[in-house]
């Protein structure tokens, strides 16, 4: 989606509070990780997703990229993600025609589902392949964006020195990072970081819709800190090792209610999607599974709570699920090392690498 040019190996998370960048490199046995950074964005530099400080934020790339060797910083191309919360993705029905004539049809009827001009927005589209597809119409998925976020992004890329490739809706490298290619089984991926939560329903090898919510890493150290009493850095440290454990009263009653908020709207969102699912993909579509990631998914019992709550499975999500890597004693490169928790917080910026690299 939104593509400008071809065949990167590099990707960028960008998010209000910290930019993440993964190299992969294809050799003939499979991928390896190359390099793998992560850099701290103070606040107000990037807010909702918005660039607010452009040079600044530019220098703080401009260092990040001197931490990368090898192959990348001759090439200088990049796919960045775009924020979820100001990308419209939908899944729109049009009567079947022929491929020629679905553009124009498909520019029509996304004006009614996208809450702004047409003219203001960069809109691209795919028809959904399904399975033994049988249907008397076509199921077409969506995504747009407003043309001064895409430019403002691609602005700021080019005064880092980079070549920007495409810029992809978080929800897409997501996706493309914990389901296989092959795997139809509809899904809601949990995406929980630092400066937000985003629902993402995947069903019949499409996105069929996202959702963008306030409840974050940020919000539960707050609810720790008030209620204990401690520290910024405290508060993060009893989240990582105490979590939802309820032996430890005091931390499980800070973060309960906003868990619970959590379960609540993800249900009500299941709910809507389940409304909505009858006259688009019928029984199949009814979603089966949840999936977690991002940086504050490992809250210890999280998946165990939210199974009670949805009675759906829920699982953590294995962001290397797509990634053969190669044969240690063929493979020329000695990729480093990421931990479980650091592999989950680079759940986006690892899809965005993998766009062209598998």
């Amino acid at each position: 989606m939104f593509d400008f040019f071809k065949k990167p190996t590099l990707g960028l998370d960008l998010s209000d509070l910290a930019l993440k960048i993964v190299q992969l490199k294809r050799e003939k046995q499979g991928l390896s990780l190359v390099n793998f950074l992560k850099e701290d964005i103070p606040a107000g530099f990037i807010k909702g997703g918005e660039i607010r400080n452009e040079k600044e934020l530019t220098a703080i790339l401009k260092e990040a990229l001197k931490k990368i060797k090898g192959e990348f910083y001759q090439k200088k191309q990049v796919i960045c993600n775009l924020p979820e919360e100001k990308v419209f993705t939908r899944v729109i029905q049009l009567p079947l025609m022929k491929k020629e004539e679905l553009g124009q049809a498909v520019k029509w009827e996304a004006e009614a589902h996208i809450p702004l001009s047409i003219d203001e927005v960069y809109l691209d589209w795919q028809i959904i392949e399904q399975p033994n597809n049988h249907l008397d119409h076509h199921n077409i998925q969506i995504a747009a964006a407003p043309r001064f976020l895409v430019d403002s992004y691609l602005s700021f890329l080019k005064k880092a020195g980079l070549e920007p490739i495409a810029l992809e809706p978080e929800s897409v490298a997501v996706v493309r990072s914990l389901i296989k290619p092959n795997d139809f089984t509809p899904t809601i991926i949990v995406d929980l970081g630092a400066s937000g939560t985003n629902f993402v329903i995947f069903s019949a090898s499409a996105i069929c819709f996202t959702s963008h919510i306030a409840i974050s890493g940020q919000l539960l150290n707050q609810a720790i800190m008030k209620n204990l009493a401690v520290d910024k850095k405290r508060a993060n440290q009893l989240k990582i090792e105490i979590g939802l454990d309820k032996k430890e009263e005091k931390v499980y009653q800070a973060l309960e209610p906003l868990v619970n908020n959590l379960a609540k709207q993800l249900k009500d969102y299941i709910t809507f999607y389940h409304g909505q699912a009858a006259h688009l993909f019928g029984p199949d579509g009814v979603i089966s599974r949840v999936l977690l990631c991002g940086g504050d998914s490992l809250l210890l019992n999280l998946p165990s709570y939210l199974e009670e709550k949805l009675d759906l499975p829920v699982e953590l999500g294995n962001p290397l699920i797509n990634i053969s890597p190669p044969d240690k004693k063929k493979s020329l490169v000695r990729p480093p090392l990421l931990s479980k928790r650091e592999t989950l917080t680079y759940t986006t910026a690892l899809g965005l690498a993998l766009r062209e690299a598998r």
